[in-house]
Order: C-alpha cells, then sequence, then structure tokens
C-alpha cells in the first residue's frame, strides 16, 4: 500500500502467537484493502515476529511489526509509536486477541467523520469455543453472522453478548434496537481521525500497567470537542478467551485526577520520542 491508506489498523499483541495467526485470517478476508496493518508488539518471544513476517509476503497490504522489550506493561509507548508510523488518516485501533468480522474496517471507514471517535463492542467467546478455533474457521465463514454452534454455546455454556454478532446496516432498525447508543469505547475497538490524535498528543505515557489508557485518550478526545459514535452493529469482532486481569490502582488515581480537568494534551505523548529506538528506527509524525 501507498501512503493514501485511507486507514491505519493498529492491533496492539503480546505473547499470543495462537491468537495473531486467527486475527492474520480475518484480515485477508477484509471487504476493504485500503488501510495498513501495524502490528504493535510489547515484547512477544513466541514466534509471532516471525509470523508475521511470512504473512506480509501473502496479503496485498501494507504490513508494519512494531517491537519494544517487555519491561512491564508499556502499552501506550508503543502505541504513541504506531501513531508516528501510520499513514491512514483514520487509526482503527483493536487487540490482538480479538477476530475482526470480515467488514470491520470497511465499517470504521465508512461511519469515521469530523466531529466524533467511533466506539464499537466485542462478542465475549467462552474458553470452550476459544480453545477449539481453527484459522479454517475463520477462512470459512464462522464469525460473518450468528452461527448454532455460537448461540447455543451462549444458551447452555460461557459465551457472553452473542446478539453482538448480528450485523445490521439499516438505521431504522439501529435505532430501534438501540444500536446507536453507546456510552463509553473500549480500548479494543474504536477509532478516531490521525489528526486529532495527534491533537491530544496521543497517549499517555504516565499510564503504565493494565488498563485505563483508552478511557484517558476518550476524556481528552472529548475535552478536544469530539463526540461519541456508536458502533454497535457494525464493526463486529470476537474476544477470545482469556483469564481477566484487573486495572492497576495507580491507573485509576490518574484517571480520577484527569476527570477534574478540561486538559487536550497528554503529560508524556507522543511528542516526548521515548520509544526504545535501539530496536525500531522512529519516524516522523506530522
Amino acid at each position: 500500500m501507498t501512503q493514501s491508506s485511507k486507514a491505519t489498523l493498529i492491533i496492539s499483541i503480546y505473547q499470543m502467537r495462537s491468537n495473531v495467526e486467527l486475527t492474520c485470517a480475518a484480515l485477508k478476508r477484509q471487504t476493504t484493502r485500503d488501510f495498513e496493518v501495524i502490528f504493535c508488539d510489547d515484547g512477544s518471544t513466541d514466534g509471532s515476529k516471525e509470523y508475521i513476517e511470512e504473512f506480509k509476503k501473502n496479503i496485498d497490504l501494507n504490513v508494519m511489526h512494531i517491537w519494544q522489550p517487555n519491561k512491564g506493561f508499556r502499552k501506550s509507548m508503543l502505541l504513541n509509536e504506531c501513531i508516528r508510523r501510520s499513514c491512514g488518516e483514520i487509526l482503527i485501533f483493536t487487540d490482538g486477541d480479538c477476530i475482526p468480522h470480515s467488514n470491520f474496517v470497511k465499517d470504521h471507514i465508512n461511519e469515521s467523520d469530523e466531529t466524533h471517535y467511533l466506539a464499537g463492542r466485542r462478542v465475549e467467546l467462552s474458553k470452550k469455543i476459544s480453545q477449539n478455533l481453527k484459522i479454517s474457521d475463520v477462512e470459512n465463514g464462522f464469525f460473518d453472522h450468528p452461527t448454532f454452534k455460537l448461540i447455543w454455546d451462549a444458551w447452555t455454556g460461557e459465551t457472553e453478548r452473542s446478539n453482538r454478532s448480528l450485523r445490521v446496516k439499516n438505521s431504522f432498525f439501529r435505532k430501534l434496537l438501540k444500536m446507536n447508543q453507546i456510552i463509553d469505547l473500549k480500548g479494543h475497538n474504536f477509532s478516531a481521525h490521525r489528526k486529532h490524535f495527534i491533537a491530544i498528543d496521543g497517549f499517555d505515557e504516565a499510564y503504565e500497567g493494565y488498563g485505563r489508557e483508552d478511557t484517558d485518550v476518550e476524556l481528552r478526545l472529548q475535552n478536544l470537542g469530539l463526540k461519541i459514535k456508536s458502533l454497535k452493529g457494525l464493526a463486529l469482532q470476537h474476544h477470545i478467551w482469556h483469564p481477566r486481569r484487573e486495572f492497576t490502582p495507580q491507573n485509576e488515581d490518574r484517571l480520577d485526577k484527569l476527570k477534574t480537568t478540561k486538559r487536550i494534551k497528554a503529560k508524556k505523548g507522543l511528542s516526548t520520542l521515548s520509544f526504545d529506538q535501539s530496536h525500531n528506527k522512529s519516524s516522523h509524525f506530522s
């Protein structure tokens, strides 16, 4: 792809080679090619890099793999470097344990506008389904629409929010089903224009440890003047099961302090250029 890609899809990964394989299969099925992909790797040593390098050779997309040594959970620093490297007008963020629907990128692009940030949701797959997923399942369209297996597991097992596997484009039905209503964004499925991320100076690298860096971004986008727009029923994705983690308490404190202000800029953001350049050559951003 060239510098003119409409969007950049930024995928956060760490030690999830098997999930990366499923995600790559889903990327091959995207219904638009007007985007580039950046794998945002916080220090994996499980062969993810080698798999991505092979994947790059077999897809007509610009694919990058940006890696930093693992020195604790430093997702914000890595995301900022991905923003610097990005060329897309729209930046779409997701996690490597989420399998995107074939229209995931297309929906983010089609719904994007100058005054909103976009927020979607996901289906929470059960441990049973997650552990038995195969690349062929993705390739054969298992996640394109609600399946009997998924609905049955939601009824008898532990899959949650299986209703989120239904794609609804019609505005009347979206309103009727209240899919046009959403409270907040989640870091695994949101997007905004690249210029808006630059305006807020990207992610705040003061957030080390798990959680709340995405809500910090949302509050500063709101302080910038943007409104939230729901992608419920669009930009579908399915989350692969893993044990849940607790938020880092210090990050909760940082977020509480931000809520008392109208601050737009990150305290330690894109302009700090703190990424470890001994492993990846940093590029200029504008």
